[in-house]
């Protein structure tokens, strides 16, 4: 007899077999025991109300969330009350999340019409990082304030939507391609190790490469490039205009395991990557700075101690703007200028 409860507890744990995977389709499909199913579904709810059913994703969502509370030193005080209240809410929103990844496909039968396909939507948080699996054991990571969204079941071509940025070790299947769709393009793999940046409030979009191959093309089919590893491609949405690049890849990818990683870029393009890291808007005022170069590496370091660094190792200086309220008392986000030090700069010519 088959043990539904491991089933079930794969599942949630997001470490199921395509076995598993089926065997939950198939229960709210009317083919398997569902009975079964959901008493170990039950069961697996209580147990989680009562504490003994935390896992470890739970324990790195909250790991993301103390790490985000951190970075904002100048409101340490007020930000562990909210530390305190996010572990409430994390805990009581982790196993909901989960569950409606179940109920997508449980109410298919009903709001998805024959022929049709069901999706699920993964959205990540600004300020964090968020792992995922996709049914054809394509895995990856979401960056701050992405969401992807894909098939429940992938049926001939894997097609995902992307919004944001993410990094993706495509499942290799040379019968069926795997495809990511952006605002603006299509990038066409088989089985391959890529970054793709590409968020709406950015009229650049980037495909970097680090192995196999990719194809890339706009939306609309007109064929771009064909990218080998350490190449870059980035797409212009006001002009249309594309160039490729030889890069180091890991350098574009680090974000995954919590590095920064700054290789002689541009201070737009530094500015525009702690921005997204950090959930704040940095912005470069001098227009002298936009051909500056930057090299550096930072490991999960506060912005505030990445900002200390960057105006004692170059002539660059900063603003940190005070933050403004809402009539209701939200604060609004962090905004930071980027500007040359005149006091600093013959120091370094």
């Amino acid at each position: 007899m088959r043990n539904y409860s491991d089933i079930v507890k794969r599942y949630f744990q997001g470490t199921y077999s395509r076995s598993d995977y089926r065997t939950m389709h198939n229960a709210f499909h009317g083919k398997e025991e569902l009975p079964e199913i959901r008493t170990a579904m039950e069961n697996h709810w209580l147990n989680f109300e009562t504490g003994s059913a935390a896992s470890p994703e739970t324990d790195q969502l909250l790991d993301k969330i103390q790490h985000q509370i951190r970075l904002d030193e100048n409101n340490r005080r007020r930000n562990l009350k909210i530390w305190t209240t996010l572990q409430r809410i994390a805990a009581a929103l982790f196993v909901p999340l989960l569950l409606a990844f179940l109920a997508s496909i449980y109410l298919g039968r009903e709001h998805v019409l024959p022929g049709q396909t069901a999706y699920a939507e993964i959205q990540c948080p600004l300020g964090v990082r968020t792992r995922f699996e996709l049914p054809d054991g394509t895995t990856g990571f979401l960056n701050s304030g992405s969401t992807l969204k894909y098939p429940v079941q992938f049926t001939g071509n894997r097609r995902v939507k992307l919004s944001g940025e993410a990094y993706f070790e495509v499942s290799h299947d040379a019968n069926s391609p795997f495809h990511v769709k952006t605002r603006n393009l299509d990038i066409k793999v088989i089985g391959t190790v890529f970054n793709v940046i590409a968020y709406d409030n950015e009229k650049n979009e980037e495909v970097i490469l680090q192995e196999g191959k990719v194809d890339v093309s706009t939306i609309r089919g007109k064929n771009l490039s064909e990218l080998a590893p350490d190449q870059r491609l980035v797409f212009n949405s006001d002009d249309h205009k594309f160039l490729t690049e030889k890069v180091i890849a890991s350098q574009y990818v680090s974000w995954k395991d919590g590095k920064l990683v700054f290789r002689n870029e541009q201070m737009n393009e530094v500015a525009a990557r702690l921005s997204r890291w950090y959930n704040v808007e940095v912005e470069v005022a001098d227009k002298q700075l936009e051909n500056y170069t930057y090299h550096a590496t930072f490991i999960d370091e506060p912005l505030d101690e990445v900002l200390k660094l960057l105006a004692l190792t170059t002539p660059i200086s900063y603003v940190d703007l005070k933050r403004e309220t809402s009539k209701d008392g939200v604060y609004g986000k962090r905004k930071v200028i980027l500007k040359i030090n005149p006091e600093r700069l013959k120091e370094f010519k």
